[in-house]
C-alpha cells in the first residue's frame, strides 16, 4: 500500500517546502510518505521535479459540466449568467468539442509527472442544486455523460497508466447503488480502470452520522454492500467528515448574487477533509486492501500537515501488517 499526501503547487506552500531540510523529499520521508497525490488544475506542464515524487495526479474537476456538454443552453445561462462566465469556468471553451480539447491538454500536463494514476471525479451538480438539493439529472444521465466524455478522451492515457474514478455525494458515483457503478465500467472504453473511494465523499450521503466509529461502520456496510464491484476500488483517498447537521440545515434555495468564495465555504462545511483522530480504519483497510492511500485534508500549512498524518497513520495500520 502506497500513501501519500494531496499536494497542490501554490506559492505558499512550495516556499515551506524549499525551507524544509531535503526539502520535498525530506518531508516525506521523515512523514513515512511514499508519494505525493497532486491536484493539477491548469493546461501548462508543471515543475519537473515533481515527477519524481508523484503518485497519482488528480484530474481538472468541473462540479457542473453536463448541460455544457449537452448544450442545454438554458440551464448554462441560469448558472452562470452569461456565455462569457461559462467560458471562462471551461478554461477558454465554448463548445463540447473545444472542452474535450481542454480535458485533453490537462491530462497530456498530468502524465507528463509520470504518474501511476489519474483521478476522474463522477457527478454533476448545478450551482443553484448545491443548495436546493433539486437535481435536474439522474445518477443514470451522469454516468452516461460521464461515459461519452471519458470515452472521447481516454486514447490519450496510455494502458500503463491507471483511472481511478472517484465517487461523490451528488447525482452521478455515489457508491450507494451498485448498478450505478456497472453502468460506469460496462461503459468505459479503457481496461485499466477502478475506484478511487473517497471516505469523506460517501459519508457526506449519511446525515445520521455523528462520530468516527459510526463513519467506519458505515463504510464498511457500504463497501460490502458494493458486493463484487468493492474489488473495483483500488486507491482511497482518507478523509472524515461528519457534516449530516450541516446538511438538514443548509437546504435553501439558491440566494441570490453568491461569490466563488461564498460557495467554496458552503461546499467546504458538507466536505470537512478532517482526521480519523480516535477510531482505527483497520477494519476497512483488511477488507478492501487498497493499493492507493492518500491523506486527503484540508491544511494551512505543510507543518500542519505532518501533525495530521501522523494522527491519521496511527489508525491505519491494518490489524494484518
Amino acid at each position: 500500500m502506497k500513501e501519500s499526501i494531496n499536494f497542490c503547487p501554490i506559492v505558499q506552500y512550495e516556499e515551506e517546502i524549499k525551507k524544509y531540510p531535503g526539502q520535498l523529499e525530506g518531508y516525506l520521508k521523515d512523514n513515512a510518505l511514499d508519494g505525493i497525490e497532486m491536484y493539477l488544475y491548469g493546461t501548462e506542464p508543471l515543475a519537473e521535479e515533481y515527477a519524481k515524487h508523484t503518485i497519482g495526479v488528480h484530474l481538472k474537476t468541473w462540479p457542473y459540466w453536463l448541460d455544457f456538454w449537452r448544450g442545454n443552453e438554458a440551464e448554462i445561462l441560469r448558472n452562470h449568467g452569461s456565455r462569457d462566465n461559462a467560458k471562462e469556468y471551461f478554461l477558454g471553451a465554448e463548445t463540447g468539442e473545444e472542452w474535450l480539447a481542454v480535458i485533453e491538454k490537462n491530462i497530456a500536463a498530468s502524465l507528463a509527472l509520470n504518474p501511476e494514476y489519474l483521478v476522474w471525479h463522477v457527478a454533476h451538480a448545478g450551482l443553484h442544486e448545491v443548495y436546493d438539493r433539486k437535481f435536474y439529472y439522474t445518477d443514470e444521465e451522469v454516468i452516461d455523460g460521464t461515459i461519452e466524455v471519458f470515452n472521447a478522451v481516454c486514447k490519450k492515457i496510455p494502458p500503463q497508466v491507471t483511472v481511478l474514478f472517484e465517487n461523490l455525494w451528488w447525482p452521478g458515483l455515489t457508491l450507494r447503488r451498485p448498478e450505478i457503478v456497472e453502468r460506469l465500467f460496462c461503459g468505459v472504453a479503457k481496461n485499466n480502470v477502478g475506484i478511487m473511494l473517497d471516505t469523506g465523499h460517501l459519508l457526506n450521503t449519511n446525515f445520521d452520522l455523528t462520530a468516527e466509529e459510526e463513519a467506519v461502520n458505515f463504510l464498511l456496510a457500504a463497501a460490502k454492500a458494493l458486493g463484487e464491484n468493492a474489488k473495483l476500488i483500488k486507491g482511497w483517498h482518507l478523509s472524515c467528515s461528519l457534516s449530516g447537521a450541516y446538511q438538514r440545515s443548509h437546504i435553501m434555495p439558491k440566494l441570490k448574487n453568491l461569490t466563488i468564495m461564498e460557495i467554496m465555504e458552503h461546499i467546504t462545511n458538507i466536505d470537512q477533509h478532517k482526521i480519523f483522530e480516535k477510531t482505527s480504519i483497520a477494519p476497512l483497510v483488511d477488507f478492501l486492501q487498497p493499493k492507493y492511500v492518500t491523506h486527503e485534508l484540508y491544511y494551512d500549512t505543510m507543518k500542519q500537515l505532518s501533525r495530521y498524518v501522523f494522527l491519521q497513520k496511527k489508525n491505519l495500520k491494518s490489524k494484518n501488517s
